[in-house]
């Protein structure tokens, strides 16, 4: 008869998630891990698979709450749509400025660490990306649909922009640029939309 868990899977993740942001995948060791989840090696294999199977969890945990998930939400809701792709961005980069490690996205600290060389993790980032540029698409269309965004601008580029200034501004908190700066940098790309 197998025992029971004696730990809770998902704040075991939870706290891989935290591990593998603040460090990355390769300065990250399976001791770091087991420390952090306060649970033994046996079980993490058991329950997580190996290392690289416990980092592609925590990503999408990363994407579903852990650092993504409750923001990308405000591109779904309803209401005027331009304020709320301006609501998410703020909240993005609150969220990056409010954060003391300063650690960045996980999902953009992956493409830097690992997609020139990891084709399978770079695909399933790139599907990350492309989730939001869909998202953003949506939204933008919804404008031009409702007289908020003028008929010359085109959906689609706007959403791959806004992808794009979105990852250069998380490497930019991450690099340590005045909170300011970034803020400054957001509002300036952000006034394509006007």
């Amino acid at each position: 008869m197998a025992r029971p868990k004696e730990f809770d899977p998902d704040e075991a993740l939870d706290q891989a998630m935290h591990v593998f942001w603040h460090k990355g995948y390769e300065a990250t060791s399976v001791e770091d891990l087991l420390a952090a989840m306060d649970i033994n090696r046996g079980s993490l294999y058991a329950t997580f698979g190996d290392k690289r199977e416990l980092f592609l969890k925590a990503m999408d945990r990363y994407c579903s709450g852990g650092g993504v998930g409750s923001r990308i939400s405000i591109l779904t809701q309803p209401g005027p749509a331009l304020p709320l792709i301006r609501r998410f961005i703020a909240a993005m980069l609150e969220f990056g400025l409010s954060d003391p490690q300063r650690r960045g996205c996980l999902i953009t600290n992956t493409v830097m660490e690992l997609a020139p060389h990891e084709k399978d993790i770079a695909r399933k980032v790139s599907g990350r990306f492309q989730m939001a540029e869909e998202a953003f698409f949506q939204l933008l269309t919804r404008a031009q649909r409702e007289g908020e965004l003028t008929r010359e601008k085109d959906p689609r580029a706007l959403a791959r922009f806004l992808v794009t200034m979105m990852q250069g501004t998380i490497v930019m908190i991450k690099a340590g640029i005045p909170a300011d700066q970034i803020r400054q940098t957001a509002d300036t790309a952000l006034s394509v939309l006007d």
